[in-house]
């Protein structure tokens, strides 16, 4: 609770700096970073916490959640309740009252901002990432202690997960096995996600994993994550069936990997996101395979598996020391099929350290 503490403070600090009254967050990842407290169940009741630029904290929830919010509301925090038949709309009233500006969860359901609008018409609104971002951006020793955690789950499963992709087994069959074994593997995670791609389904970079049956010669994409203490892994590799049916798989596959490498090098603080992405972009692009690298080189990872910072091509932001993030090239050739490595990366004091173990040649199953 220390730790919430001094993330409360945090915030309270950053508003005074912004120039905003008050910051509302909603009951998910940006709650559960100031307080520990998350709940995936509140859907139209609105469940929220308002932090004041004065340190001044209310907890705005429904009756039916008291005692859920009362374990985590501190000494000296206010908790609204509300129930069904008054709704919530007299507590967001009130707690804009006196406010001229506040922050609003970027994430939190529109109607609820629709509402708190007609209640405070004068309000002015600003997106609550203007505060939080810069809170969660880098990440304290607990947090990267997670991180790790999180990842060493997924990296330990590899081995699984290739064995995994025999001929006529479904996506699906995969996916489901798959996922079994990240639970037996580390049993207090929950899997984030999964996606098993294979053949021409490999060139769709986030397939919906479905009923195809892979067969000799394909490439299979497999990226999956966990959570653990509610941080992200994220990881990818790409093996092929036997031997690829594309002649050029290979090539390809060590392009994307020296694109990787590449990016790898430039990781340190003070350089750019954009100088990163353009350290791998750059890569694919002079060996001709510039138009098939679909997305952004990586993504922050934390309490979710898509933050900042984001490695995109012309971005200025500068890496700090702490920061953590996916650097996931990729080639996506429609009708062949595509190859992705990913592998997580914190930023340290005078370099990087790599959370993974993606293969310099393209693994034959």
């Amino acid at each position: 609770m220390e730790r919430c503490t001094e993330r409360l403070e945090r915030a309270a600090r950053a508003l005074e700096a912004s120039g905003l009254d008050a910051l509302l967050v909603g009951p998910e990842v940006e709650m559960l970073y100031l307080t520990g407290f998350e709940h995936s169940h509140a859907h139209e009741r609105l469940l929220a916490l308002v932090v004041r630029r004065d340190g001044g904290v209310t907890w705005i929830a429904p009756r039916m959640n008291e005692r859920q919010v009362r374990e985590f509301a501190r000494p000296g925090q206010a908790v609204r309740l509300w129930s069904d038949a008054e709704g919530y709309r007299p507590a967001l009233r009130e707690a804009a009252a006196g406010l001229r500006c506040l922050a609003f969860d970027d994430e939190l359901r529109a109607a609820f901002l629709m509402d708190l609008l007609e209640e405070a018409p004068g309000l002015s609104i600003r997106r609550g990432s203007e505060v939080m971002r810069g809170l969660r951006l880098r990440k304290d020793a607990s947090e990267l202690a997670a991180l790790r955690e999180a990842a060493a789950t997924v990296d330990g499963a590899i081995p699984e997960a290739l064995a995994l992709c025999r001929p006529a087994e479904r996506e699906a069959e995969i996916d489901e096995k798959l996922r079994r074994a990240l639970r037996l593997r580390s049993p207090g995670s929950t899997v984030a996600f999964t996606i098993v791609a294979g053949g021409p389904n490999s060139a769709l970079p986030h397939h919906e994993t479905g009923q195809r049956c892979l067969v000799r010669g394909d490439l299979v994409i497999l990226d999956f994550g966990t959570r653990w203490e509610g941080y992200h892994s994220d990881i990818t590799v790409t093996a092929s069936v036997g031997k690829p049916a594309d002649p050029d798989a290979r090539k390809v596959y060590r392009v994307v990997w020296e694109a990787q490498q590449e990016a790898l090098a430039a990781i340190r603080p003070g350089a750019t996101c954009g100088e990163v992405d353009r350290a791998a972009r750059g890569r694919i692009e002079a060996a001709g395979y510039g138009d098939y690298f679909l997305h952004r080189t990586g993504h922050g990872l934390g309490l979710q598996v898509h933050e900042p910072p984001y490695l995109v091509p012309g971005s200025p932001e500068a890496l700090e020391e702490g920061m953590v993030f996916s650097v996931e090239p990729g080639i996506y050739l429609p009708g062949l099929g595509g190859v992705r490595v990913e592998d997580m990366v914190q930023v340290t004091e005078d370099g990087r350290r790599v959370i993974g173990s993606s293969t310099r040649e393209l693994i034959e199953l």
